[in-house]
């Protein structure tokens, strides 16, 4: 293998465009005869609480847009297996009989938050934002690895009896010790961080077959801030580090790390040869290897220099952000890593969402607060001016794709995140105009600031006279800036990289600069695939080009013809017409996938709706459109938390709810 990695360019093929394409007619969905309501057993599901004001957008985006669902094998065949986590920690099991279209659920076993000697470490103790939600993955029809959300893997074993039916067993649990490059194996400090798994699988045959299977976490930000690199200022930094392990089998069950990259952002896809030679990873940032197995003979790279930031010469720590005029509050706080800006403004109490009117382009702010000040409470406290920002010049660029607002209306806070388009370029001031507003450089200044307006509106409820709670946050943190732009206003987005890596970590290919952006994978599949000895197949991607989202598989030639073959193959092999530019005009995107056999791509919007948009190799000037509304099956209030496809060749899906299942036959 070339020392340097191949580079893969991405080729779309003009017979697959239809450049004659005019848009999608919406045709009627029979939801009466399509679309089955399964209730949950009690307790249903619950999923966890977190404040926004301890995680990185980054964190926060991935925790909505979080998959609660996870696909098994078929046991019996026409017996589709599903799995989630229910509101007491338990897998529950779902088994949709095809045939006579029944569903029965089976709660398998229970798996521990904390374990025995967790009990007095960091995981015991951390709050709920620490915690990853748990996650699973089925390495066959009766083996099982789950992970807990709090930094301990589980094998289980799914067994049957006559009178129970399914139940499950772990065989074998563990921590996994995620000390980074430099750091003892001994050492304790960072051994139970919380992780989710990316991607698992059974490889190799008879005493050679293993578990090869991936994790990600957020690198802890005692680690993160003792980056060489790293100002001691700019510890708010959000890395997330990927991990590559071997577990045996059988016992003792060892575990080896392989290798760990790290990077700003969490994959975006994530898949394991079959064969184990390696995997796919892609997301809009490349990532660095950071830590090789010891027992490999090679030496781990170093890390490449993390940021190359200016060192500010601003006083830590201005108690109150002022503008040039004494006598009157600073209009905001902000501060500033190396890749993004947080602005926060403070807004009467009680202030709603739908008050919020907020719109990025690569240049400018538009900002404006629509309230009534009549009836807004601003007597609680101290009441800065009500931000007033028309098309207003930023200092630098900006990618308002990766950029969102938040607002909890409880408190009266709007928090801007932006990201900026220029890495390592340290912003003066927010606007091109200085306003005088000096940046908060000590983290602890946020922290004081939102416990002010805490300490002043704890009795205060909304409108309704009920609290403003975790949902109304969810709500806000799902408009991201670069939606809800003009159509007339264009902006630059990151481009996805693709990328190939060995067991050693090595990058053996990855799709060239300036290919497409991430737009979708396909559908989660057990379905037989066309594997052979030369060629493993992996699930598909859609990604953007101009208003076009173009399928490209994905495959690696485990034995290829020639020695200086590259390792990943991609190919364009479909294109739903004028997609790119329809999905980007869903605000409230949760689940975005496409058909393995590219007849249909689906969008989960919101709480309700489920927008499928078909394909058709011929160029026709028009494609179907369905919409399928959830809200009379599932109520105005439940939330949708998951998908899976139950049958390829069917088209059938399986959406689940806090309280319920739903199945949708789209043909």
């Amino acid at each position: 293998m070339p020392a340097q990695p191949y580079i893969v360019t991405l080729k779309p093929k003009r017979l697959l465009l239809n450049p004659k394409f005019e848009g999608y007619k919406l045709k009627l969905f029979d939801d009466r005869n399509r679309l089955q309501h399964f209730p949950l057993p009690p307790p249903g599901i619950t999923i966890s609480r977190f404040s926004s004001s301890k995680l990185s957008y980054k964190e926060i985006r991935n925790r909505i847009h979080y998959n609660h669902l996870f696909l098994g094998y078929e046991i019996i065949d026409r017996k589709k297996i599903f799995f989630y986590f229910d509101k007491e920690l338990y897998i529950s099991m779902v088994e949709y009989d095809q045939t006579s279209n029944f569903i029965i659920t089976y709660r398998l076993i229970n798996i521990p938050q904390f374990l025995g000697d967790q009990m007095h470490t960091e995981a015991r103790d951390a709050s709920p934002s620490n915690l990853e939600y748990p996650s699973l993955k089925a390495l066959s029809s009766t083996l099982l690895l789950i992970t807990n959300g709090s930094g301990t893997i589980f094998i289980v074993k799914i067994l049957s009896d006559e009178s129970n039916g399914y139940y499950g067993e772990i065989i074998h649990q563990t921590d996994i010790n995620v000390c980074s490059e430099g750091e003892s194996e001994d050492n304790d400090r960072f051994n139970r961080v919380p992780f989710v798994i990316l991607d698992g699988k059974i490889v190799g045959e008879g005493d050679n077959a293993h578990i090869l299977f991936s994790i990600y976490y957020t690198v802890p930000k005692q680690e993160n801030s003792n980056i060489d690199n790293l100002p001691k200022n700019d510890s708010r930094k959000t890395l997330f580090d990927i991990s590559l392990l071997k577990m045996s089998l059988d016992h003792p069950y060892n575990i080896q790390i392989l290798h760990t990259l790290r990077g700003n952002e969490i994959p975006l896809y994530y898949n394991i040869d079959i064969h184990g030679d390696g995997y796919v990873i892609g997301s809009n940032e490349e990532y660095d290897i950071i830590k090789r197995s010891s027992a490999q003979e090679f030496e781990v790279d170093e890390l490449d220099e993390q940021d190359n930031v200016a060192e500010s010469t601003q006083d830590v720590g201005v108690k109150e952000a002022k503008s040039n005029n004494d006598d009157k509050m600073a209009p905001y706080i902000w501060t500033q890593t190396s890749t993004d800006l947080t602005i926060c403004f403070q807004l009467p109490p009680g202030t709603p969402k739908t008050a919020v009117h907020c719109n990025f382009t690569k240049t400018h702010l538009s900002l404006t607060i629509n309230i009534d000040s009549s009836t807004s409470n601003t007597n609680l406290l101290p009441q800065s001016p009500i931000p007033c920002y028309a098309f207003t010049p930023l200092f630098d660029l900006i990618d308002p794709s990766s950029s969102l607002w938040t607002i909890e209306p409880k408190i009266g806070l709007l928090t801007l995140h932006l990201e900026k388009h220029h890495h390592k370029t340290r912003w003066s001031h927010v606007f091109q105009q200085d306003d005088g507003v000096f940046e908060t450089i000590d983290p602890n200044e946020f922290a004081e600031f939102r416990e002010r307006l805490e300490k002043y509106t704890a009795e205060l409820n909304d409108s309704t006279g009920n609290t403003v709670g975790h949902q109304g946050i969810l709500d806000a943190l799902r408009h991201p800036i670069g939606h809800e732009m003009e159509e007339s206003v264009d902006f630059e987005e990151h481009a996805a990289t693709i990328m190939w890596i060995d067991l050693n970590g090595k990058i053996g290919a990855k799709t060239s600069a300036g290919g497409h952006e991430f737009i979708s994978r396909q559908f989660e599949s057990f379905d037989e695939q066309k594997l052979t000895d030369d060629v493993s197949p992996m699930p598909s991607i859609c990604l953007k080009l101009d208003v076009d989202g173009l399928v490209y598989t994905i495959s690696h030639p485990s034995k290829p013809l020639e020695s200086n073959a590259s390792p990943l193959i991609m190919d364009h092999t479909a294109t739903f017409n004028a997609f790119a530019f329809v999905q980007a005009s869903k605000r409230e995107k949760n689940f975005v996938f496409h058909d393995p056999n590219n007849r249909f791509v689906m969008i989960l919007e919101g709480k309700h709706h489920a927008y499928v948009y078909w394909h058709s190799e011929d160029r026709v000037k028009h494609n179907e459109q369905f919409v399928v509304d959830f809200s009379e099956k599932i109520g105005k209030d439940t939330n949708i938390i998951g998908v899976q496809m139950i049958s390829s060749k069917e088209a059938m899906i399986m959406v689940l709810a806090s309280d319920s299942v739903i199945i949708i036959k789209l043909m």
